[in-house]
């Protein structure tokens, strides 16, 4: 669902030549730096007539330039692959003639815009955020692809996280638009049903998922991404992101591995297959070297956060670039839901517990995907944007902050 400035349909590429050995890929082709190492990527052409089709061949990298001709290479936004279509055939179709530089959208990705909105005690989230409502009712936050997310989302998970009927109801009487999932999750070809057993329009959804370390890598991101839309039964993602820093491959840095990795998903979004891109669980180190290392930067950031785990340095530093940062575990797991203070004010306001801790990430600038499998604990997570925590409770909240984790800890990868 993405509303503001749309990106332009995806065009067919032509090769205009090499650029020179040992440079970076940018926005304007840059001079190598002494003693700094510049990311590999093998100089292979494109496809030639008898081209192996082992899945590994697919997708080599290049040193070639390429520039935007007006034919058309790939569906239009609304227009999906043929369902019968083999995954070779579609993994052929996504390798062009010739690799890409980055396109004009992708360019403007990484050109500063307006932060997202930080919702002020006293003023509605309307009034306050950049983006205005989506479909659904529900506010959104302008991402920097172009697009805007909305600010509360249904989020899954695995063991358990998922339950079809909920899902339908959120999205058929809560006005849920943005569905957060991911492979690990094992319940992306559940969706695909709840979906279209909804009756809601693709355009008007919001669809995020995730790429486990396991598809970690250049050729391996871009098989993981149709896989995963063949599973969700779209066309195309709203939000693809790396899940998680630490990369688990043999003989390989886990920066080596997270830039080879996050250059397969900068051409994803530059074909189109993804409007979106970012990370999850990245800590601001994370981030730093994936700036060194490649050319667009991440468009959003989805770390735990809660009123026990607030981590401000982190929330600052994305905002500072322009990366939105959304929360997960909201209720710290139901551990927030029995805190003194957090039931204190659920009374004072009239509120749920889980309402307090929704709304309170909401208006500190949060884009939040609490989690539940029940129908009623998801209309409930859904009516936090009639009333306002004050400036003061907001900051009684913020105080619970200890450190403490209720999911991974990433402060250990390297």
């Amino acid at each position: 669902m993405s509303s503001a400035s749309p990106r332009p349909s995806p065009t067919r590429y032509s090769m205009l030549g090499e650029r020179p050995a040992n440079t970076r890929l940018t926005r304007e082709t840059k001079r190598p730096q002494p003693g700094r190492r510049t990311p590999h990527r093998s100089s292979g052409p494109g496809p030639r007539p008898g081209d192996s089709l082992a899945l590994g061949c697919l997708f080599p990298g290049s040193r070639l330039l390429v520039s935007r001709l007006p034919a058309a290479r790939f569906p239009a936004p609304g227009r999906s692959f043929p369902g019968s279509r083999p995954l070779v055939s579609r993994l052929l179709a996504l390798r062009s003639r010739a690799p890409l530089t980055r396109l004009p959208a992708a360019r403007g990705a990484v050109v500063a815009q307006r932060p997202p909105g930080v919702v002020v005690p006293g003023r509605s989230w309307a009034m306050a955020a950049v983006g205005k409502p989506g479909a659904g009712g529900v506010p959104t936050v302008p991402v920097a692809s172009g697009h805007s997310i909305p600010v509360l989302g249904l989020g899954t998970s695995h063991r358990g996280g998922y339950c079809h009927g909920a899902v339908v109801h959120a999205l058929q009487k809560c006005g849920v638009r943005h569905i957060d999932t991911a492979k690990r999750y094992g319940c992306e070809h559940l969706l695909q049903r709840a979906i279209r057993e909804s009756g809601v329009k693709r355009e008007d959804l919001w669809i995020t998922t995730k790429l486990w370390h396991s598809d970690y890598g250049y050729d391996n991101t871009k098989k993981a991404c149709l896989e995963s839309c063949e599973r969700l039964g779209v066309e195309y993602l709203d939000l693809y992101l790396i899940h998680w820093p630490d990369a688990q491959v043999p003989g390989k840095s886990n920066r080596e591995v997270r830039a080879e990795t996050w250059r397969a998903m900068e051409e994803l979004y530059e074909k189109g297959l993804c409007k979106s891109i970012g990370v999850s669980n990245f800590l601001i180190s994370h981030l730093e070297q994936l700036k060194e290392d490649c050319v667009i930067t991440p468009h959003v950031n989805q770390v735990e956060y809660h009123p026990f785990q607030r981590p401000q340095e982190l929330v600052d530093y994305c905002r500072s670039r322009n990366i939105v940062f959304e929360g997960y575990c909201p209720l710290a797991k139901g551990e927030a839901l029995t805190h003194p203070t957090v039931i204190q004010l659920a009374k004072k306001y009239g509120r749920t517990p889980a309402q307090i801790c929704i709304r309170w990430s909401i208006q500190n600038g949060i884009v939040t995907i609490p989690k539940s499998t029940k129908a009623e604990r998801i209309e409930e997570n859904c009516k936090v944007f009639d009333f306002t925590i004050t400036e003061d409770d907001v900051e009684i909240l913020n105080g619970m902050h200890d450190g403490r984790h209720v999911s991974w800890d990433p402060s250990f990868i390297v």
